[in-house]
C-alpha cells in the first residue's frame, strides 16, 4: 500500500486536478494551517496527559496518538468516497505530508528522548520516503499541467484506487490481532477519543469558519480534508514505532482499536457538521 498503490493514487489524483488561482491559494492555506493543527494537537495531548497524571511511556503514547491520526489507511478511503473527483484527496495528501514531516522528526525524537543520537540520516530517509517524493513530483507535473499517456495512466490510476480498499482490509487485519479484553475499560483511551476525534476537529472547523471570512476562496473540499484528517482515529504507525523503541506497544494497539471502532460514529458526525456549516454559510 505505502510503496506501490498509495504513491500511484497520489500521482494520478493530483495531476488530474484543474490548475487555477483558487486551488493554488487553497493549497497554501491547507499547508500552513495543517502545521498549526499539528502543533495544537500536540499541545492538547500534553495538557490532557497532565490532567490524567499519565507518566512515562503511557504519557508518550497518549501525546503522540493525540497528534497523529490514521490519515492514510482510514482518512484516504473516507475522504476519497466523499469527494470522488479527487479534490479531497488532493488536500488530504498535503495534510499527510505535513503530518509525516512532524512524525519523522518530533515523533522519533520524542520516542528516543535523547535527541538525534547520530542518526539524523535515518530521520531524513524516513522523511523523504517514496510518498513524499511522489507527492512533490506530482505537484511539479500539476503546475506544468503534464499528464501521462492514457495507456500508461489508466492502469496506474486503477492500481492507485485499490488503495482505498486495501487500506480498509489492512485496518481490519490489524484490529483482529488486538486483544480486546479490558481494552474498553481504560479511561485514558476515551479521553484520547474525545480530544482527538471530537473536540479538536470541532475547534479546527470553527477556526476555518473564521478563516473563510478572510479567504473566501477556501472551498468545501479543503475545509473537509483538514477537519476530517484532524479527527481521524489513532495512527497505526505509532504502534509500530512503539514496538521498535520499546515503548507501550500494548496501549498503542488498544488506542487504535477503540478509536477506530468509535470513528464509525464520530466521522459521520463531523461530516454532518461540515455540511451543516456549508449549508448555513451559503
Amino acid at each position: 500500500i505505502l510503496k506501490v498503490t498509495f504513491p500511484l493514487l497520489i500521482f494520478t489524483t493530483i495531476t488530474h486536478q484543474p490548475l487555477n488561482k483558487d486551488i493554488l491559494q487553497n493549497l497554501v492555506i491547507v499547508f500552513g494551517f495543517s502545521y498549526l493543527v499539528m502543533i495544537f494537537l500536540i499541545m492538547l495531548g500534553v495538557y490532557s496527559s497532565k490532567i490524567m497524571r499519565l507518566e512515562g511511556e503511557s504519557k508518550k503514547i497518549h501525546i503522540l496518538h493525540t497528534a497523529f491520526g490514521n490519515v492514510v489507511f482510514i482518512g484516504f478511503p473516507f475522504i476519497g468516497a466523499l469527494f470522488p473527483d479527487g479534490s479531497g484527496i488532493f488536500y488530504a495528501a498535503m495534510f499527510q505530508l505535513v503530518s509525516d514531516s512532524i512524525l519523522w522528526t518530533y515523533g522519533i525524537l520524542y520516542f528516543k528522548n535523547n535527541g538525534f543520537n547520530g542518526k539524523f540520516s535515518e530521520i531524513v530517509k524516513n522523511l523523504f520516503n517514496i510518498n513524499t517524493i511522489v507527492f512533490l513530483l506530482a505537484l511539479i507535473c500539476w503546475l506544468l499541467q503534464f499528464s501521462l499517456p492514457e495507456p500508461i495512466e489508466k492502469p496506474f490510476k486503477d492500481i492507485g484506487h485499490s488503495t482505498l480498499v486495501l487500506s480498509l482490509i489492512y485496518i481490519g487485519y490489524l484490529l483482529s490481532t488486538i486483544d480486546i479484553e479490558k481494552t474498553f475499560k481504560k479511561v485514558s483511551i476515551y479521553v484520547l477519543t474525545v480530544n482527538k476525534m471530537v473536540i479538536a476537529p470541532l475547534i479546527v472547523l470553527f477556526a476555518l469558519i473564521q478563516l473563510k471570512y478572510y479567504f473566501p476562496w477556501l472551498n468545501k473540499s479543503a475545509i473537509s480534508a483538514i477537519v476530517l484528517e484532524t479527527g481521524m482515529p489513532a495512527m497505526a504507525t505509532i504502534a509500530i514505532l512503539a514496538k521498535n523503541y520499546n515503548s507501550d506497544f500494548k496501549l498503542a494497539s488498544e488506542n487504535i482499536l477503540v478509536t477506530t471502532v468509535l470513528s464509525i460514529f464520530t466521522l459521520p458526525l463531523l461530516w454532518f457538521l461540515i455540511n451543516m456549516y456549508i449549508y448555513f454559510s451559503d
